[in-house]
């Protein structure tokens, strides 16, 4: 186990996309609004504009395959630029070909425990894929294991703190004997996603009793 002094643990030597654009979009994120470039490109989501959908797509028809980040597409729960950070970067796909993009673990957990609340259609979650963190290679999320980070000092991580993603269990298990506070009940799955895990990362994206909620500026945690 490390001690207190030890340095926050990396997901290789050198994170090639962190540096200026992390740290424009997370001031973006972190300060305010972000929606400066004043887009009216109508990207035919479900209630809010973001994403992709693929009308009179059935089940049968459904490709479950992860899918280029398009360029602009905003964050479905942030609404950051998802491609603009691909060492973290997410998607989902609904059973009816409704696609979102995510900048992050941590925002596509909140998605998945509640969709409605960020525009997504009333359909089932039918894919899921999620940066590896060790890799930086977008991995299968339902069959991925996922640390339940909670200190962000942990993690040299976009967004604060996000669920840990690796494509294998023993990786997963190699990161937390790197720290004191976890242990095996930290390493979870998809399934596992719920709303206190969502609101563990991401409780400043869900509206309050004052109605604030979904891309309000963020409050300290």
């Amino acid at each position: 186990m490390v001690n207190p002094t030890t340095p926050v643990y990396r997901r290789r030597a050198v994170l090639s996309s962190i540096g200026v654009g992390t740290a424009v979009g997370l001031a973006g994120c972190l300060g305010g609004d972000d929606s400066e470039s004043g887009d009216d490109t109508d990207n035919t989501a479900d209630g809010n504009g973001d994403g992709d959908d693929t009308n009179g797509t059935g089940t049968d028809d459904l490709d479950l395959e992860a899918a280029e980040f398009p360029a602009d597409q905003e964050c479905a729960v942030c609404s950051m630029t998802a491609a603009d950070h691909p060492d973290w970067n997410a998607q989902a796909v609904h059973d009816d070909g409704h696609r979102e993009y995510f900048c992050s673990s941590g925002c596509l957990a909140a998605y998945y425990a509640a969709p409605e609340e960020f525009g997504g259609p009333d359909s089932e979650i039918e894919g899921v894929w999620v940066t590896e963190y060790e890799t930086g290679e977008l991995i299968d999320g339902t069959e991925a294991s996922f640390v339940r980070v909670t200190d962000p000092d942990d993690v040299d991580d976009i967004m604060m703190r996000n669920p840990t993603p690796f494509a294998d269990r023993a990786d997963a298990e190699a990161f937390i004997d790197e720290f004191d506070a976890y242990d095996e009940d930290d390493i979870i799955t998809l399934e596992e996603f719920d709303m206190e895990l969502a609101e563990l990362y991401r409780s400043q994206f869900f509206e309050d009793d004052d109605g604030n909620g979904h891309n309000q500026s963020l409050r300290a945690v």
